[in-house]
C-alpha cells in the first residue's frame, strides 16, 4: 500500500492511514483512499489563488474498467475540506463511451461521492480511536514505570 501511495501521490512519506474497500448497491466500485502524513502547503488555497500552481491538485483518479477516465472534476468527488485525501476509484458500472462532461453530471457519480465521504470520515474516526488508545497505553506505561 505504501509503494502505491508514493506512486499516485508523488510523495516519499508513508501515509497516515489508508482504506481499501469495495462498495456495492446502486453502483459497484472499488477504491483506495489515503490520508497523507502531512497536509500539502496549498491545502487552504482556492484554485487559481496560488501563484506557483494555478490549479488545486486533483487527488482522486476515476477509472472505469481499469481505464483512466479523468482526474479533473468540475464538481469534485470529495468536498473541499477533504481535498488533501489521495486515492483511486475504479468502477465497472459507469459508462465508458460517454463524454467526461456527461459523466460528471451522472447520478451514479453522486452515489460514489457520498460513499467516498462516508469512508473518509470513518477513516478519521479510526485514526482518532487508535490515537486515543495509543495515548491511554502510553499513560498506563508511564504510570507503571514511576
Amino acid at each position: 500500500y505504501n509503494e502505491f501511495y508514493s506512486v499516485i501521490s508523488h510523495s516519499y512519506d508513508a501515509p497516515m492511514a489508508h482504506s481499501h474497500f469495495k462498495a456495492e448497491g446502486e453502483i459497484e466500485f472499488r477504491s483506495i483512499l489515503y490520508v497523507p502524513s502531512e497536509l500539502p502547503a496549498n491545502f487552504m488555497s482556492k484554485p487559481g489563488e496560488d501563484s506557483a500552481d494555478k490549479s488545486k491538485p486533483h487527488n482522486i483518479r476515476l477509472f472505469v474498467r481499469r481505464v483512466l477516465v479523468t482526474d479533473v472534476f468540475e464538481s469534485t468527488l470529495l468536498p473541499g475540506y477533504l481535498s488533501f485525501i489521495t486515492g483511486v476509484v475504479d468502477s465497472d458500472d459507469l459508462p465508458i463511451n460517454i463524454s467526461r462532461e456527461m459523466l460528471q453530471k451522472s447520478k451514479l457519480l453522486d452515489v460514489i461521492r457520498r460513499k467516498l465521504v462516508r469512508k473518509a470520515l470513518e477513516m478519521f474516526k479510526n485514526i482518532m480511536t487508535s490515537g486515543a488508545e495509543d495515548e491511554n497505553g502510553e499513560d498506563a506505561g508511564e504510570a507503571e514505570g514511576e
